[in-house]
């Protein structure tokens, strides 16, 4: 482990409310990690990108558009801080904390920020801020972001500080977001241009992580902590799902506009049902074989940027096409 002394000051609380936890955790209630696993998952990036797809699909293109700009803007924004700020996982930091088994295999990298804890907070924080006029769906969206949040600590793979810097990026992007969309709305060009800034950061990004970004180097009993080269390799492939979300989405806006409400219930039930089957598969060839196992990323990045194509241009442009057969 990493000497705790060498740890800024305000860590030690944070080590402290992991341990009083843990105390919990690994006394009596072990029980409770699969719980908290289960709710660990409305952080992960495939069933929010479900919240997003089935609004985009078949409840509210714009809706859709925005809950897409924010779960890729979130992983621009996490990604980016983790290769920034290199913090390691609790375990690392203090050698007295010991996560959940269940969840190490899934705690991989860097742990500043929360990534589970991002996408929670603007994917269904976002959803929330759609549906504010409904108080009590509001309500249990905040409370099931917050349990997000708590599972990552109850989980012992996350810091206080980790959790609240996602629950940040997530708040920021929700009302940021929510501008720009706006703005781009009042004359749809405007997305092509917003697309141009947007494609142009995302690589001056991946430049800067890739080659110009120092990385600590530090091994325990001869076994690397967290592998740089590995980091960079996953922060790619993220940025290109990104990317295909937020291009296939603004593109789709701006030259294949579409308008679920045209159709009836039972097509847009149907339209919804065949999509995410599609993308659950998809998304599982993705995580099993470009995420969890580097490939080239020749072949890893346009493999996960079509994914994200597909879902918000091709699908679109398909049942679009169809929609009066």
């Amino acid at each position: 482990m990493i000497d705790c002394l060498s740890n800024p000051l305000w860590l030690k609380p944070q080590i402290d409310f992991l341990l009083f936890l843990q105390n919990f955790r690994i006394g009596n209630l072990e029980i409770f990690d699969k719980l908290f696993l289960s709710i660990t998952i409305f952080g992960e990036f495939w069933l929010p990108t479900l919240v997003c797809a089935i609004t985009y699909w078949c409840m509210d293109f714009r809706a859709g558009i925005y809950l897409f700009s924010l779960e890729g803007f979130n992983v621009f924004l996490t990604h980016f801080f983790k290769m920034l700020a290199c913090v390691y996982r609790p375990w690392v930091l203090d050698g007295s904390i010991q996560p959940s088994k269940l969840a190490v295999p899934y705690a991989k990298g860097y742990s500043f920020p929360s990534g589970h804890s991002a996408m929670a907070s603007s994917v269904l924080g976002g959803l929330a801020f759609l549906l504010r006029k409904n108080k009590k769906l509001c309500a249990i969206l905040i409370a099931l972001i917050l349990l997000v949040g708590f599972s990552r600590l109850w989980l012992g793979v996350h810091t206080p500080q980790d959790v609240v810097g996602g629950f940040t990026i997530g708040i920021f992007l929700i009302f940021i977001v929510n501008k720009m969309i706006n703005w781009a709305e009042k004359d749809t060009d405007r997305y092509l241009y917003l697309l141009a800034i947007i494609d142009v950061l995302a690589v001056l990004a991946l430049i800067y992580i890739y080659f110009f970004n120092t990385y600590r180097i530090d091994y325990v009993s001869g076994e690397l902590l967290v592998d740089p080269q590995k980091s960079k390799y996953v922060t790619i492939i993220a940025y290109a799902y990104a990317l295909g979300l937020i291009n296939g989405s603004f593109l789709c806006r701006r030259f294949f506009p579409f308008n679920p409400k045209e159709i009836s219930v039972k097509r847009r039930i149907i339209r919804g049902l065949v999509g995410s089957v599609g993308l659950v598969l998809m998304l599982k060839y993705a995580l099993e074989n470009v995420f969890l196992n580097v490939v080239d990323l020749k072949i890893g990045f346009p493999v996960v940027f079509f994914i994200g194509i597909v879902v918000t241009l091709v699908y679109p442009v398909i049942f679009s096409k169809f929609k009066r057969t």
